[in-house]
């Protein structure tokens, strides 16, 4: 009866367009009282979820991502991916999903990812010929590797919730991004190859090596933070602070950060990490809750036992999370759905590392397929174009995401290699 109205509850609440955080906060207080516990148990539980010393790296990486989204470093590291792939076909949607990219190593997130990069790319996109829908959904679709590119946000979360590395799910992060990157250009290029989009005069080595110098300091900022990571300087969380003060000091040094950006920067920044942590808390509170209920032991119990061997239980893990990014903010979904699906993966001999990478490669998926993709509400935001016209040009762009999450899943030295040779 508690497992029904829990999740009844949660299910009723989401439908009824309710704000995820609510939603779980009023669905584990129903769960509570019909579980017979104390109500200022929630608001214990809500302070042991925050109390976590790893959690800190998020509000500090969203913050880098901030500083470096309003210091001009999203423009100089377009202006140098310009210069690689510029005069491609498709040169400029090339440009998008290449700078997300390398914007992806600097922020650890996909909304930061998506407005930077849409700001920067939307004007010259269309000034060049290519269509509008075409555009936002480039830009929604190339935000995806900011949730798997270290820093990533939500492999900190899943480290958090799972006891996983954070170091290990950073260094497996990379090559699964790459080729996600990789995918996504091959497929910019099979469709605008038929559009006839004017090329960009390519700029020689020269204009490459100007752009690179251009954009030397903001390409630094990955390195320097994941070798000394793996160097043992400083943890991630520790990490995270040293990125915000690299921001601080680059964007001085350029002279493009003023105290109105800095503003700026801190306020959204805020209210972001507010956003987030207002989410971990009720994800906390529900995750305890269905915990002690045994119902994290009796799904993973029957999963294992529908699955019979890891194969089939990663394509039915791979199918359930595709329709929860769906319906649900990726944050939540991670912590409410790690502590369901992990005992069940572990059981099988399934990689920790490697089920952290294939959790967030599927709920970044999520960002950007209907109804609730955010990366969708962010692009139509900054281009204008409505959500529908922009799901109906990204559905090419979701199913080379799928190939990927299948390759991903399945082919597990893409993920684990680096973290087999620096282990």
């Amino acid at each position: 009866m508690v497992t029904a109205a829990i999740f009844g509850s949660l299910i009723l609440l989401m439908l009824i367009r309710t704000p995820i955080a609510v939603a779980l906060g009023l669905s584990s207080v129903l769960g509570l009282i019909l579980s017979g516990i104390d109500l200022q148990i929630a608001a214990q539980r809500m302070l042991s979820t925050n109390n976590s010393f790893p959690l800190l790296a998020i509000p500090f990486f969203i913050l880098a991502g901030e500083i470096m989204s309003t210091g001009g470093m999203s423009r100089r590291l377009v202006n140098f991916a310009g210069s690689l792939v510029g005069h491609l076909t498709g040169g400029l949607g090339a440009v998008a999903i290449l700078g997300s990219s390398f914007f992806a190593a600097l922020s650890g997130s996909n909304a930061a990812t998506v407005a930077a990069i849409g700001g920067v790319m939307n004007g010259p996109m269309e000034e060049k010929g290519y269509r509008p829908q075409y555009t936002a959904a480039t830009i929604a679709a190339a935000g995806v590797t900011g949730m798997i590119i270290p820093p990533s946000i939500l492999l900190i979360l899943y480290g958090v919730v799972s006891g996983v590395s954070i170091a290990d799910l950073f260094l497996a992060g990379m090559a699964p991004g790459i080729v996600i990157c990789i995918s996504m250009l091959a497929l910019n290029w099979f469709l605008t190859r038929r559009d006839g989009i004017e090329k960009t005069e390519f700029q020689g080595l020269p204009g490459i090596w100007d752009s690179f110098r251009a954009a030397f300091l903001p390409l630094l900022m990955p390195v320097i933070i994941l070798s000394g990571i793996y160097g043992g300087v400083f943890t991630p969380t520790e990490a995270a602070i040293v990125a915000v003060l690299y921001g601080l000091i680059v964007g001085c040094l350029y002279r493009e950060l003023t105290l109105a950006d800095l503003y700026r920067a801190f306020y959204k920044a805020v209210l972001s990490s507010a956003v987030v942590m207002f989410i971990m808390n009720a994800a906390g509170v529900f995750a305890w809750l269905i915990t002690i209920n045994q119902i994290p032991q009796s799904i993973s119990a029957y999963l294992a036992e529908v699955a019979g061997g890891p194969i089939v239980y990663l394509l039915l893990v791979n199918v359930f999370l595709l329709f929860v990014g769906c319906i649900m903010n990726a944050a939540a979904a991670i912590v409410i759905f790690t502590s369901i699906l992990y005992p069940a993966a572990m059981s099988f001999g399934i990689d920790p590392v490697l089920f952290g990478i294939i959790v967030s490669v599927n709920l970044s998926i999520g960002t950007v397929t209907p109804p609730l993709g955010v990366d969708l509400f962010i692009a139509s935001a900054i281009t204008k174009v409505p959500i529908e016209k922009i799901v109906t040009a990204i559905w090419p762009y979701i199913g080379v995401l799928l190939l990927d999450l299948v390759i991903i899943t399945y082919y597990p030295p893409i993920s684990l290699f680096l973290v087999w040779l620096f282990g």
